[in-house]
């Protein structure tokens, strides 16, 4: 399942879709991806960093407390990053990325949109999960 998070904003309620979607299909070994416009403090155009602690204080912390067998964040210049970054979700067998940038230049199975309309039950989110159809839905900030 490749499944991207976008939002009508920020605070939109973005990572807790995330979360609620890693939380529900744990057994998936979920690859989680956090992509910001935030400079690299390196100096770099971009850089991805693995994540290897969960929490409850920074989105990949919080996709590794939440399920996901692996969480990045991408930093940078996204479309500098991008052949890198397709190159690791080609090798993730289920991934899920939170960026609204992404949704226009990433091939997915799903495309789900926070912050707009009525949020999904967690039994649609499932049924979502089950199935490999373009579909997007909506998720109420919280």
């Amino acid at each position: 399942m490749r499944v991207i998070v976008a939002g009508t904003g920020r605070k939109s309620g973005k990572t807790a879709l995330v979360c609620r979607i890693l939380r529900l299909r744990p057994e998936l070994g979920w690859t989680a991806v956090k992509i910001s416009h935030h400079a690299p403090e390196s100096g770099a155009a971009y850089e991805i960093v693995e994540e290897t602690a969960p929490g409850e204080a920074g989105d990949t912390r919080r996709y590794l407390a939440a399920g996901a067998a692996r969480a990045y964040w991408v930093r940078g210049d996204f479309e500098a990053a991008l052949p890198e970054l397709e190159r690791l979700l080609a090798a993730a067998g289920h991934w899920i990325v939170e960026s609204t940038r992404a949704s226009k230049k990433i091939p997915c199975d799903a495309v789900l949109v926070a912050g707009a309309g009525e949020p999904p039950s967690d039994a649609e989110l499932a049924a979502l999960l089950g199935s490999h159809g373009q579909r997007e839905s909506h998720q109420q900030p919280s």
